[in-house]
């Protein structure tokens, strides 16, 4: 008998593992929770399915997939949980660019030298820079270092 765990499909981390990382999964769940501004568990799922349709994907995810994880977001504080409700409803916790200075603070505590972590700060310091472009500037910045 295979393990359940050997055979599920393993989201790629965004991030660093662990804290201050964020699974495809929940990044792809917290981009419709924004843009809904409030779901269900139900409302994300369907959500999901209709992309993974549009790709033709094989593997579609479960519903108790992303029920779990909604409920891992809930308890990382990325998402409310109203349980007023028999079905729960989800709203955002934080922003996105919120979220995505957490992550590049993170990766740049762990892995940059000193020399780059106050270019990193500064950068930080502005919610302009938190666009693809911007990072990709703030990256371009740290290999000039």
């Amino acid at each position: 008998m295979t393990n359940s765990k050997e055979t599920r499909k393993k989201s790629k981390e965004i991030g660093i593992e662990g804290l201050g990382s964020i699974s495809e999964l929940e990044a792809d769940i917290m981009k419709i929770v924004w843009e809904k501004k409030k779901a269900t568990v139900r409302e994300i799922h369907e959500e999901l399915l209709k992309k993974e349709i549009q790709k033709k994907e094989q593997n579609f995810i479960p519903y108790t997939t992303v029920m779990s994880t909604m409920s891992t977001l809930a308890e990382k504080g990325l998402l409310h949980q109203d349980k007023s409700a028999k079905t729960y409803v989800y709203s955002p916790a934080v922003d996105k660019k919120e979220l995505s200075k957490s992550i590049i603070k993170s990766v740049a505590e762990k892995l940059l030298e000193e020399s780059s972590k106050p270019l990193v700060s500064k950068f930080l310091s502005d919610d302009r820079n938190i666009t693809k472009e911007g990072i990709q500037r703030l990256l371009d910045e740290i290999d000039k270092l």
